[in-house]
């Protein structure tokens, strides 16, 4: 059974360059433009990683971070965060609010599968 991915960004191009490669290997993908779509999703379905951005409308990745950490049922997802937000504070902050792996846009392919085998060989 492939393992599904929610995939959380504003920007259509980086979903669909996403949503390309994650099939391409094997994962199943639903995709979300904002916070507050992810969180609903989330509620509502079963998800094996999160991989979410941070700049977004309406609710933002720290926010859906916090929410996803706090909640009982989402608490244990792995959670990539992939944002233009590349400084170092914003990095510390994305691990302390409990993101298991911090990609800087632009990132490449190669990051990308890095991220997916670092979080699933701790999961």
């Amino acid at each position: 059974m492939s393992k599904k991915v929610l995939i959380v960004d504003d920007e259509e191009i980086v979903r669909k360059f996403l949503r390309i490669n994650l099939v391409k290997w094997g994962y199943e993908v639903q995709e979300a433009t904002d916070g507050t779509e992810a969180l609903d999703q989330l509620g509502h379905d079963h998800y094996d990683l999160l991989i979410c951005d941070i700049l977004m409308p309406n609710k933002d990745g720290w926010e859906v971070l916090k929410e996803v950490r706090s909640n009982p049922k989402t608490k244990d997802i792995p959670v990539i965060v992939l944002t233009a937000k590349n400084e170092d504070s914003d990095m510390f902050k994305g691990y302390e609010l409990g993101a298991n792996y911090y990609i800087p846009k632009p990132f490449t392919k190669s990051q990308l599968l890095y991220g997916l085998k670092l979080v699933f060989e701790e999961a």
